[in-house]
C-alpha cells in the first residue's frame, strides 16, 4: 500500500505539525509514503495527478473541503482512493462520511478503513463532492474567499450575517430532470450529502451514495423566523419547517439566474457570466477511505 499526502499549509494545523505527525505515524511501517504541500489554488489537483501517475494507491488530502475537492478531481474513475485528514473550517465531506474530526483518529483510519464508492457532482464541468448552489451562501463564499478573511467558522458567520441583513433574493428558474421550478429564495443549495459542514444538516433526506442530488431551497423570511429555525438546521429537522423550506431530488438540475451570478462548490466561489449553471450527479465516481456505512453514527 502506498500513501501520498497533499497538505494545505493554510488549513487548521501548522504545516510542520502535520508533516511531523504523519511522518511519526508512518515511521517503522513498511509502507510507501510521500508528502507534498500546496502552493496555490488548483495545485492540489496537479499534485494528485502526479501521485496517480507515480502509482500511489492512496492519495490523502489534509485541509478543508476546497483542498479535498481539488485533490479528488484526478481520482474520479481511477483506481486510487481518496483519503481525508479534516483540517478545514467546515469539514463537510468528512462529516458526511463520519470520518473523525480528531486528526490522529482520522490518520489511524487511513490504515483500518477500506475505500467505499461515493457519488460526486459536476457544475458547469467542475467537480464538487459536498455542496454547491447559488444565492446568499454563494455570495458569502465569495466574500469569505476574497476579502482576506481569517479562516474558521466565526469569520464565515460574520460575513453571512452582514449579507443576510441586506440580501434580496433574485428569481431563479430550475429545470430538474425536465420539471420546471420557479424559485425566489435566500439559498438554493445542491447537496450530495446531508450537510454543508460545520454541523449544518441542510438536506436531512440526502445520501452521498444514492445516485441523486438534493436541491434545497430556503425562503426569505423575517430575521426572527430564520433565527428560530437555526436549531432545526443543526438537528437535521429543517424539513419540518415547510413555510421556509422545500427540497427536491434529481440527477440533472439546470439553473437559470437571469444574468451573471456567483455560485459555490464545496466553499470555493465561481462566476457564471450568463447565470446558467448545470448540476449533474456522477454515481459511485470516487473511492474514499471511510468507515463502513453500517458503522455511521455509532
Amino acid at each position: 500500500m502506498s500513501y501520498f499526502f497533499i497538505i494545505n499549509p493554510k488549513a487548521g494545523l501548522r504545516r510542520g505539525t502535520i508533516r511531523e505527525r504523519v511522518e511519526r505515524f508512518f515511521s517503522g511501517r513498511k509502507l510507501r509514503c510521500e508528502i507534498a504541500f500546496t502552493e496555490a489554488r488548483d495545485h492540489a489537483s496537479e499534485l494528485a495527478s502526479r501521485a496517480v501517475l507515480a502509482g500511489f494507491s492512496r492519495v490523502i488530502a489534509a485541509g478543508g473541503d476546497g483542498t479535498i475537492r481539488e485533490t479528488a478531481i484526478p481520482l474520479i474513475g481511477k483506481g486510487a482512493a481518496l483519503g481525508i485528514l479534516p483540517c478545514g473550517s467546515g469539514n463537510g465531506l468528512a462529516r458526511n462520511l463520519y470520518i473523525p474530526l480528531d486528526f490522529d483518529a482520522a490518520l489511524e483510519g487511513l490504515l483500518k478503513w477500506e475505500p467505499r464508492p461515493v457519488d460526486a457532482g459536476l457544475a458547469n464541468g467542475r467537480l464538487f463532492l459536498v455542496s454547491g448552489g447559488v444565492g446568499l451562501d454563494a455570495e458569502v463564499a465569495h466574500d469569505f474567499n476574497s476579502l482576506g478573511s481569517r479562516r474558521g467558522i466565526l469569520p464565515y458567520v460574520w460575513h453571512a450575517a452582514k449579507r443576510l441583513l441586506a440580501y434580496k433574493p433574485s428569481p431563479v428558474t430550475v429545470s430538474l430532470d425536465g420539471r420546471r421550478l420557479e424559485l425566489r429564495a435566500l439559498v438554493n443549495a445542491v447537496l450530495n450529502g446531508v450537510q454543508y459542514g460545520g454541523g449544518a444538516r441542510v438536506a436531512p433526506g440526502a445520501y452521498i451514495d444514492d445516485g441523486l442530488l438534493d436541491l434545497v431551497s430556503i425562503k426569505k423570511a423575517p430575521l426572527y423566523r430564520l433565527l428560530a429555525a437555526v436549531p432545526a438546521l443543526f438537528r437535521g429537522t429543517l424539513d419540518r419547517h415547510p413555510d421556509i423550506y422545500s427540497a427536491y431530488k434529481g440527477r440533472v438540475m439546470e439553473f437559470d439566474c437571469g444574468g451573471g451570478a456567483w455560485y459555490h462548490l464545496d466553499g470555493e466561489d465561481f462566476y457564471s457570466h450568463d447565470g446558467r449553471i448545470r448540476f449533474t450527479v456522477l454515481p459511485s465516481a470516487l473511492k474514499v477511505i471511510a468507515p463502513k456505512p453500517s458503522l455511521q453514527g455509532a
